[in-house]
């Protein structure tokens, strides 16, 4: 009876040994014998859950190695679960988001560096500016592979310009002069042109004059300059002469509802923002043009989403999400996914397909995020820039001197990252 007993008890540390490796590969998720599972996890809904989930189900079909698994997320605080997850060891193998989420892994070594895995062609396909952001940590490693891409454009009341005899502006001082002869014509506006991202107004600024923000690998921070100075100079006065306004006071704050309601009649803002002006809106007739240009160098921002793959320390998990990664990279799949999340291509290979070519057809405005200069800041401590380019542009917008305006923006920085 005690033999039988002790044979019974090993029997059942042996099934809960299996049970709980199984379910450790990757959050819970059973592994098909013979194939390695991995997850990703998300917080897509409607067409785009739709459109990922079947590509997972045909990746998962063209071959016999791996098994991704899809698991939906809820939105609310899903970047801290999944780091806290990741830490654990027990999170996703996948996520989809920005460079500067990957950024928070890296000194842990919680996200792989995708060039020993991904195929160099499809490096490649990205765009030097965007290749520099994906790899803008302080290894220098490429711990982000960004796989679609969106940004502002400069939108305007179509009606008014072609009443002025105005075309878009290439250059801040064409908008400032359109501003102008705007204002002349129309004194009951609350401004001609306003910004929906002061944040990204101000990237732009700065890394128009050929300057950075900072260096991450050596913190040393590198937009206080007399060139910086005269392009938030030059806002600065647009804005106290009341061409340029703050929308934030205007109804829901929203620049679409103030330039629907035609209180302004141009602004900076994101492509995603189509849906919500226009005659069906309510609205003016609405055209379209670049991110106005100045300085030493053309740039305007882009804001890149891709995947990171975390490093649990196992090899095989690893490969297969780098395969899945490079699966859903490719031309066609790449093309129906900038179709379900309506975001602009990265890839040249992806812009050859006819399915994003028949996207961009049924969507103007993508031709106008001049995505040969368009570029982001470095992934590293970006929230702590955020805030400084979001309280420099506030500050000017609000009168105060812009080099007091760039000091302060500087000493917020150099307190926070000595504060971490």
């Amino acid at each position: 009876m005690k033999k039988l007993l002790a044979l019974l008890l090993a029997m059942l540390m042996v099934f809960s040994l299996t049970a709980c490796n199984n379910g450790g590969n990757n959050g819970g998720s059973e592994e098909p014998a013979g194939k390695t599972t991995v997850t990703i996890w998300h917080s897509y809904t409607e067409g785009q859950k739709d459109y990922l989930e079947k590509a997972v189900a045909d990746f998962n079909a063209s071959q016999d190695q791996y098994e991704v698994v899809a698991e939906s997320q809820p939105k609310d605080g899903l970047a801290d679960k999944i780091y806290q997850a990741v830490m654990a060891g027990n999170g996703p193998d996948m996520y989809f988001d920005y460079a500067s989420t990957a950024a928070r892994y890296v000194e842990d070594d919680k996200v792989v560096d995708l060039s020993q895995y991904i195929s160099a062609d499809i490096i490649a396909q990205l765009p030097e500016a965007v290749y520099q952001e994906a790899t803008s940590f302080p290894d220098g490693k490429l711990h982000h592979l960004p796989m679609v891409s969106s940004g502002p454009v400069f939108f305007y009341n179509k009606a008014v310009y072609e009443e002025l005899g105005l075309t878009a502006p290439r250059t801040w001082a064409e908008l400032i002069d359109n501003c102008r002869k705007v204002m002349e014509a129309h004194p009951e506006l609350e401004g001609a042109f306003a910004i929906d991202s002061p944040i990204d107004v101000a990237n732009t600024l700065i890394f128009q004059t050929g300057n950075k923000q900072y260096d991450p690998a050596t913190k040393e921070i590198l937009f206080n300059t007399p060139e910086v100075a005269a392009q938030f100079q030059m806002v600065a006065d647009a804005f106290a002469e009341g061409l340029f306004t703050d929308v934030s006071g205007l109804n829901d704050g929203y620049c679409s509802s103030a330039f629907n309601n035609e209180q302004i009649v141009s602004f900076i803002g994101s492509v995603a923002g189509l849906p919500y002006v226009g005659p069906d809106k309510g609205g003016p007739e609405v055209a379209f043009g670049i991110v106005p240009q100045g300085g030493k160098v053309e740039w305007a921002p882009a804001w890149n989403r891709g995947m990171m793959i975390f490093n649990y320390g196992d090899e095989n998990r690893i490969k297969a999400a780098a395969a899945f990664t490079e699966y859903f990279a490719q031309p066609e799949v790449n093309a129906g996914w900038c179709e379900a999340v309506k975001y602009p291509a990265l890839f040249p290979w992806t812009m050859e397909t006819e399915t994003y070519k028949n996207l961009v057809a049924s969507n103007e405005i993508y031709n106008y995020l001049n995505a040969s200069v368009a570029g982001a800041p470095s992934a590293t401590d970006n929230q702590i820039i955020r805030d400084a380019m979001k309280n420099l542009m506030a500050a000017v917008q609000g009168g105060t001197p812009v080099q007091e305006a760039l000091d302060a923006a500087v000493s917020y920085i150099q307190e926070e990252l000595a504060a971490q």
